[in-house]
Parts: structure tokens; sequence; C-alpha cells
């Protein structure tokens, strides 16, 4: 069973001081054949803590251990860069338009030597069966230009798995498709995952889709690079505890017009864009309805392993 562990993490696009921190002492522990989701709106550090997970991108600050493996040995580094994949949010910008779909999802098999090239079609024909596409010659020879955006995204979690990895990071992996696709492409991560024993660290902005796709299994949010609630699925749905993870589950859709009605209306200084905060204090502070003085001088932090149902705030629910 894989493991990655990201521990203390942080990273700042850019090398000077003043630049913002996208992440802060981020910590997470994943395994193969478990869901950990991590929720939050655009520009939270999510996408970037998922391209730290799979080696795009090098944290400042922290470590990733993969099976309790430091990276900076190369053989330890390259049976990880197989094992950690990832399927990107647009899937008209993550194939590359000059490629067909033969060498999309053979390059990675060539280039882990899973195949060569007297195997390698045969091989990509299982995955396109795999992931519910056609197998045909015609299929293996198309562009993307060629195929519809379903099409491509499929390819796109073709290519992941192709490589038979241990863990997936699907980030915001269905949030471009049209709804009416959006459940069966789920569903085909799921069954990946029974399959597969694969695990995933699930990224989205939208807690119906969690609540689908992550049921029993462990939700993170994170406000602006710092995970502010831990929990398990329904506990944090039904019972969240942290004022940002409320406004999350209140900006929810909800397809009925007279329940939409009967909620109450959200706080209007929650919606407010805040101004960057120093780290000395709590950094949802300007958006929330609870803080008190204590908020703006101590940073609220989730307790040891973030076990059981927590939020950093001083005055949760």
């Amino acid at each position: 069973m894989a493991q990655l562990d990201l521990e203390h993490l942080r990273f700042r696009y850019g090398r000077r001081a003043a630049d913002p921190v996208i992440l802060k002492d981020v910590s997470m522990h994943l395994q193969s054949d478990r869901v950990v989701a991590l929720v939050g709106e655009s520009g939270s550090g999510k996408t970037t803590l998922g391209k730290i997970a799979v080696g795009l991108m090098k944290p400042h600050e922290g470590q990733v251990r993969f099976n309790h493996q430091a990276l900076d040995r190369p053989e330890v580094f390259k049976i990880y860069r197989r094992a950690v994949q990832m399927v990107h949010q647009d899937p008209y910008a993550s194939l590359n338009p000059t490629a067909r779909v033969v060498d999309i999802i053979g390059g990675g098999l060539l280039q882990h030597r899973l195949a060569n090239r007297r195997t390698v079609h045969d091989m990509v024909r299982k995955t396109l069966k795999d992931v519910g596409l056609p197998a045909t010659a015609e299929f293996l020879g198309r562009y993307p230009n060629q195929l519809s955006g379903g099409q491509r995204q499929r390819v796109s979690i073709g290519r992941a798995i192709s490589l038979q990895p241990e863990l997936v990071v699907a980030d915001e992996s269905v949030s471009m498709l049209d709804v009416s696709m959006r459940v069966s492409m789920l569903d085909l991560l799921l069954g990946l995952k029974a399959d597969h024993q694969v695990g995933y660290l699930f990224i989205t902005h939208d807690f119906g889709v969690v609540r689908y796709f992550a049921e029993g299994e462990a939700v993170n949010v994170m406000y602006r690079g710092v995970i502010i609630e831990h929990g398990l699925c329904e506990e944090l749905i039904a019972h969240p505890l942290h004022p940002y993870t409320e406004l999350l589950l209140a900006s929810a859709p909800i397809p009925d017009p007279r329940a939409n009605r009967r909620r109450p209306a959200v706080p209007s200084t929650a919606l407010q864009d805040a101004t960057e905060v120093s780290d000395a204090g709590c950094r949802y502070r300007q958006r929330c309805i609870r803080a008190q003085a204590r908020c703006a001088g101590e940073q609220p932090v989730l307790g040891p392993e973030a076990a059981g149902h927590q939020a950093a705030c001083f005055y949760p629910n």
C-alpha cells in the first residue's frame, strides 16, 4: 500500500519576502485505496498543493515523502513519479494538440518501460476500454481537436491510470464538463478506485461533488494556503465547525427554489475579498462574522495530525 506524506509545506510564487505565501505549513497524509478531498475557493492554493504532490513543483519549505522515503534519491523519485499521477482540470489544455491518442497514452508506457513498440498499441487499447472509449485504430489515430470534452477528459484519465498508479491527484477533474457528464466521470474514477485500489487527492470547490465522491472519506477545507477544517465527509457537511466551511456550504446550489429561499442570508462581509493579512493572526478574520481581538494576534491551528473533526478556529460552532 502506497503512502504519500506532505509535511509542513510552505510555498510562495516569487523570491521576495513580500511575495504572498500560497501554502503555509500544510500537512496531509494520502494512501492508496482511500480518498482525501480538498475543498476551497479559487486562489486558496489547492492546485499548487496538487502539483507539489505529484512532483511538478517543489516546496520552499517542508518535505514530500513517498512510502516514508525522501525524494532526493533518484531511485525513489523514479518509482514515485510513476506511482503518483495527475488528472488536470482543463481537458483542452492538458493534452498535446499535435499528439495522437495512441501517443498521448502510449508515451508514458514507453517512458516507464511498461510496454515496448510491439506491445504498446495493445496496452493503449486496453486502457481505452477501461475508461469507456472505443479501442479502434481510427480512435487511436485521432488528435485532441477531434474529441469531445468528455472524451478528452477520459483520455487524460487513461493517460494517468495506464501507468498503474497507486495515487492520483484529480484537480477539478469534472468542473469543465457538462453537468450531465459529471456523474459518469465520477463513477469512472470511483470504479478505477475499486478495481485497481487507486487512492485520490480529490481537489474541488463544489461540496455537492464532494458529497458524492468522498462518502465516508476525509475532507480538508483550505483557505489562503491553510487547512482550516478537517473531518469525515458526512460529519463535516452536516456539522461544519469553521465559518468559512459554513460559507462554502451556504453558497452551494440546491436544485429546489423553495429550499433556497429558506436559506439564511450570507453576511455581506463574508463575500468580500480580504486583503493580504499577516501570519500573526487568523487568515480568515477580515471576512469572519465571529472575529474578535484574539483572532488578530494569534493564529488558530488544527490539532496534531488533524485527528477526528477539527477546525482551526477559536470560536467554532
